[in-house]
């Protein structure tokens, strides 16, 4: 986080103009954009929505967008992240991660295969440094590693399945079917991402998950069709919350984050065991992965607590010590 004061920190244009009440982020949350959206002047009520499955749409301000192309596009990104890619029919989708030699999470992502592309989504913030080292693992491969940047805007859905396509059918026409059959597919780590084009130009990629009894739509669009997606989306009545809701659900959800837990420990530890794959080939950090498995026991992992007041605040990766009531350590809260 920039060490700006909030009211000084405006978020990017585009949001600004959308969402004039949102309140920027405070703190030194090191996995949020600089721009990050707290709340939209009602945290608590953001909160309870989100909670109950929504219907909510969160802008997800530190995204970033890879677009990966030429011949060897597959079998690359395959031998580098952590879950199976030349395994993908185009149309599919996977959850990943980019590890370090010692198996620790450095980065979360979605691949999407394309018939042309393979689109790479990175959450919070780690989209330069999962282009560093793609870029930095390129010898003699015929792989082009693409920023898309600032072209490109993420938000996520929340809602249940009916509700998400009635939402996609009204920002896109024909985009509620293609929904409807991504939210079907089996829950197996590779599921359809809906493609929603006009004529020649891809106006959204559509990645679903379950969140809690509801769903959640990761929601890459064209940052010229951003106005236009979201007046849709309101005018449904799919409430805007921010990173303050959001943060909250996914802790009551289960949903683990790479920035924030991933890097108490190894994946199995930190709630992403889900985006690694034991049967494929070798990439980085997969020796480790190997292991965990062959021993099939862990030390630690992840909990929820129920606090009694609220914590004394955040601090740059900062954890708090949690005791027994005998005042023994016995983890740590972040």
């Amino acid at each position: 986080m920039s060490d700006v004061p909030a009211a000084e920190r405006p978020t990017p244009t585009g949001w600004r103009e959308l969402l004039p009440e949102a309140v920027p982020a405070a703190g030194a949350v090191p996995w949020l954009a600089a721009e990050a959206i707290d709340h939209l002047g009602d945290p608590d009520g953001e909160r309870v929505a989100l909670l109950a499955g929504g219907p909510a749409l969160v802008p997800r301000l530190a995204a970033g967008h890879l677009r990966i192309v030429g011949a060897d596009r597959l079998a690359f990104v395959h031998g580098l992240v952590s879950h199976d890619v030349v395994g993908l029919r185009d149309g599919e989708a996977v959850d990943a991660l980019l590890l370090d030699h010692r198996g620790a999470p450095q980065a979360a992502m979605t691949v999407h295969r394309r018939p042309a592309d393979l689109f790479v989504a990175v959450d919070d913030g780690g989209g330069a440094g999962v282009a560093a080292v793609l870029r930095e693992h390129v010898v003699f491969d015929q792989v082009e590693v693409q920023d898309m940047g600032s072209r490109l805007a993420s938000l996520t859905l929340v809602g249940d399945a009916a509700t998400l396509a009635a939402a996609c059918e009204a920002a896109w026409r024909g985009a509620g079917g293609a929904v409807a059959d991504a939210l079907a597919r089996p829950k197996d780590g590779r599921r359809a991402a809906a493609t929603v084009a006009t004529g020649e130009t891809t106006a959204a990629l559509l990645r679903p998950r379950p969140w809690g009894s509801a769903w959640s739509l990761d929601v890459h669009v064209l940052e010229r069709d951003l106005p236009g997606a979201v007046q849709a989306w309101t005018g449904l009545g799919v409430r805007p919350v921010g990173e303050r809701a959001w943060t909250a659900a996914r802790v009551a959800h289960g949903v683990a984050s790479a920035y924030a837990e991933g890097g108490l420990g190894l994946p199995q530890e930190t709630g992403l065991e889900g985006r690694v794959s034991y049967r494929k080939g070798c990439y980085l950090g997969q020796e480790i992965m190997a292991r965990v498995e062959a021993r099939g026991r862990l030390r630690r992992g992840l909990g929820r607590l129920r606090l009694a007041g609220p914590p004394p605040g955040l601090g740059r990766a900062r954890a708090w010590r949690v005791e027994d009531a005998a005042g023994r350590g016995v983890g740590a809260m972040g």
